[in-house]
Order: structure tokens, then C-alpha cells, then sequence
């Protein structure tokens, strides 16, 4: 679970920044969406406002950016790192700073890195949570390194030479540098704990994921049942590929889905219109094809098998999220998602993330959003669970609604669009041109 996360010179945070998942024990109101289990309490979730080009989206890159660094090797070789340098300032310094500390295997982890192109400095530790020292686990300065666990320095040095942009952590993943497993533990918390959806994310193994869980596939169906958008159930079909490929009508498609198809025990997925169209798998020696059908209302009680090709762009988010959703409250992940009432009605998010924050889940959610009909502190957030971004001469900054003295009766949404807390745009008087 994420507790804070620090950026700086990152994108539009130009001066430090810093975001916590810490609720204000004070407030009682909503107390189940506050984890209490652990030694340091945290919050289930958090919504993220602010006005167009606040740097709201940015803060999801920022760490979507970090989660790349730590998992891929060659990430920085392949981007231009001036692309994500601050530029609005003559003084332009070429240092990206971030800071994270999360809670993983029981342990509270710390993790800094600041990355330019001279020089890579990182520093991973275990936290002592400000009740005793924090335990070094590793730090870097380009190529020197200190480690208590480090099983040869000389190995590092060499490795970190013919890497020079890449973090240690995941040269350690393929090259065993540290004795101890706790370097690894940040690798495992980005890759397999936390999921970044963007607005224009879509999840090209969809099929084959709802296939290869049947339980997401029930948490669907008991999402669509009770949203009430005309959707009954939603199920896959398993065709053989001969008898299905008879029916295809779009050969351009065709020709070359047979192609693909043609290399053994591989599996295929079609995208189009940012849609999962089908899954070619192999079940049971038989090359199968995999696709999406919604049993959908019509006419008199009538229902119809539609494939996804026929449903809104709003189903489609909706199915981007769902397995979100259910990650979140089974899978202890925690979950970045950029703009998510995006293509869905407010009534309909409304509910969904009162779904979510009624759940007995063990993950997290972070969303931004311009929806404020979500501010409402009697049945959605507490006040501890929102925070605005704000731009300041191109610089954006972050800050938590709980900084404000708030009673629990106020009418936040309202507060919220008389500007009481900034985080909305300032909109002069447009006129015609005559």
C-alpha cells in the first residue's frame, strides 16, 4: 500500500511536491474507508480536482514514470529525459527527484532516486517509521555503491558501468548483486501491486483475462446487473476456429488473423476501436476462438447476445475499470486511474466507487476526476480523502482538503465550486468577435 509519494522538477512539479495516503484520525465520520489493522493507518482511496492543465495527469505520469524506472532497464535510454524537465524557469535545473514509501511483505520500504544525465543517485531503505532508524538496504551514486547485504562490489560497479542509466534494481532482478530479498521488493510492489489506467488506457487481453478468472467474471456481471444500463450478463463463447472463421466476413481481418493464427500455441488478441474484439487460444489441442457477448434488453422482456462492437464508449471504460476495481478490492493492489468518470455518466460513478468504498477491500484507489457531485461527505469521501491541485506560475502544487477546517455538516461540492479551495479554473468573460 502506497503511504506517500514526493516529485519534484517532474513535468509541471517544479518545486517539491508531496502526496499521503494518512488519514486524520480526528475525523470519524466514514471510518471504514480507513485501514486501522496495520501500524500506520491508511486511506482506501483518494480524489484527486483540479482545473484543466492543473498537473493532475501529470501526477499520474509521475508515477507512471517512477513504476518504468524501476522495472525496466533500458527505460531512460529510450525516452528524451528533457521531455519531462520542468521548462518554465531560466534556472533549469536537470535533476527529476521522486520519493516514495509503501507498505509491502509487512515491511515499510522508502525509496528516492534522483536521476539526471550525469549521474544516477538511489536510495532504498526499510522505514523505522520515525519511531527508529531507518535500516539501508542499498545506495547509489552512479556507479558506487554501499550495501550491507552486497555480495561483490567490484560485480556492481562493472554492472552499473555498462548500465550508467539504469536503477540497480532491476539489474539485481537478472543479476543477483544484493544478498538480501528486500531490494526486490519494490520491483514486486510496482509490478505486481499497483496498476496505472490512463484515459485512453484499454486492456488488449481482456477476453483472455475475464477467461483465466472466472471470479472477475462474476464480479462483473454483479457490477452490470445492479448498474441498470440495459446489460443482463455478460459471458465469453468458445468457437472453434474452423467453424468460426466460415462466418468472418472482413477478410482484410481474416487474412491476417489466419496468419498469426498459423504459429502454434500462441495467443492472439484483435483490437480495434480500442476494443478487445477476440482471443485465439489453444483448449484442450483445439485452436479456439474467445469473444465477449452481452446479453442485452430490448423490446418486451426481449434480450439479444451483442457482441462488444456494439456497446458505447462508456461500457467500454466501464470494462477497463472493472477489473481495476476488483484488484483493488481483492488482489490488496493499489490503483492510478487518470480521469475516471471519463465516457461515464456521474450517477453511474457515483455509485460504482460507492461500491468500491463499501467493500471489504484491501487495496487501494486514486483517481482524478472533474466530477463534483463525488464531494459529498455523507456517503462518498471524508474530507482527508481529497486534494486539489493547483498551478502557480507553471508550477503545480498539491495539497489535502483535510488542511481546511471543515465541519462534518458542510456541503463540500459547494464549497468546492464557489473557489473556498482552490483547485478550479478562473474563467474571464469570453466575448464574439465582431
Amino acid at each position: 500500500m502506497l503511504l506517500r509519494f514526493k516529485i519534484k522538477n517532474f513535468l509541471s512539479f517544479y518545486k517539491e511536491t508531496v502526496f499521503d495516503m494518512f488519514p486524520n484520525i480526528k475525523r470519524e465520520k466514514l471510518s471504514h474507508h480507513v485501514y486501522t489493522e496495520m501500524e500506520v493507518p491508511l486511506l482506501k482511496q483518494v480524489v484527486i480536482y483540479g482545473a484543466n492543465g492543473s498537473g493532475k495527469s501529470n501526477f499520474i505520469k509521475a508515477i507512471n514514470f517512477l513504476r518504468n524506472f524501476v522495472m525496466y532497464e533500458n527505460f531512460l535510454n529510450d525516452i528524451d529525459l528533457d521531455d519531462y524537465i520542468f521548462q518554465l524557469t531560466k534556472e533549469k535545473s536537470q535533476n527529476i527527484f521522486f520519493e516514495i514509501e509503501f507498505l509491502y511483505k509487512d515491511k515499510y520500504y522508502i525509496y528516492n532516486v534522483d536521476i539526471n544525465k550525469k549521474e544516477i543517485c538511489e536510495k532504498l531503505s526499510i522505514s523505522g517509521l520515525n519511531k527508529t532508524q531507518d535500516t539501508l538496504i542499498f545506495e547509489r551514486k552512479g556507479t558506487n555503491i554501499i550495501a550491507p547485504s552486497i555480495q561483490n562490489e567490484t560485480s556492481v560497479k562493472q554492472l552499473l558501468s555498462l548500465n550508467p542509466n539504469s536503477s540497480l534494481l532491476p539489474l539485481n532482478l537478472k543479476f543477483p548483486v544484493l544478498a538480501s530479498n528486500n531490494a526486490k521488493h519494490i520491483c514486486e510492489w510496482f509490478s505486481k501491486k499497483t496498476e496505472i489506467i490512463s484515459i485512453n488506457s484499454t486492456i488488449p487481453s481482456l477476453i483472455k483475462l475475464m477467461s483465466q478468472k472466472p471470479q472477475m467474471l462474476s464480479f462483473t456481471n454483479k457490477i452490470f446487473e445492479s448498474i441498470g444500463i440495459g446489460i443482463k450478463t455478460v459471458e465469453i463463447s468458445d468457437t472453434p476456429f474452423e467453424k468460426w472463421i466460415t462466418k468472418t466476413k472482413n477478410t482484410t481481418d481474416l487474412q491476417r488473423i489466419i496468419d498469426k493464427s498459423s504459429i502454434p500455441n500462441r495467443n492472439i488478441s484483435q483490437i480495434q476501436n480500442n476494443r478487445n474484439i477476440l482471443n485465439i487460444t489453444i483448449q484442450k489441442g483445439i485452436k479456439t476462438v474467445q469473444e465477449l457477448l452481452f446479453n442485452q434488453y430490448g423490446q418486451s422482456g426481449y434480450f439479444k447476445k451483442m457482441k462488444i462492437t456494439a456497446q458505447s464508449d462508456g461500457t467500454v471504460r466501464l470494462l477497463t475499470l472493472i477489473p481495476a476495481l476488483y484488484n483493488a478490492i481483492y488482489q490488496n493492489k493499489t490503483i492510478f486511474i487518470d480521469e475516471i468518470d471519463n465516457s461515464i455518466h456521474p450517477n453511474l460513478m457515483f455509485n460504482l466507487l460507492k461500491f468500491y468504498a463499501n467493500s471489504e477491500s484491501n487495496g487501494q484507489l486514486i483517481f482524478t476526476t472533474h466530477t463534483t457531485k463525488f464531494l459529498n461527505q455523507q456517503e462518498l469521501v471524508r474530507p482527508d480523502e481529497v486534494w486539489f491541485v493547483e498551478k502557480v506560475e507553471g508550477n503545480s502544487q498539491m495539497y489535502s482538503l483535510n488542511d481546511f477546517k471543515l465541519h462534518n455538516t458542510l456541503n463540500i461540492e459547494n464549497g468546492y465550486l464557489d473557489g473556498r479551495y482552490g483547485g478550479i479554473p478562473l474563467i474571464g468573460e469570453i466575448e464574439a468577435e465582431v
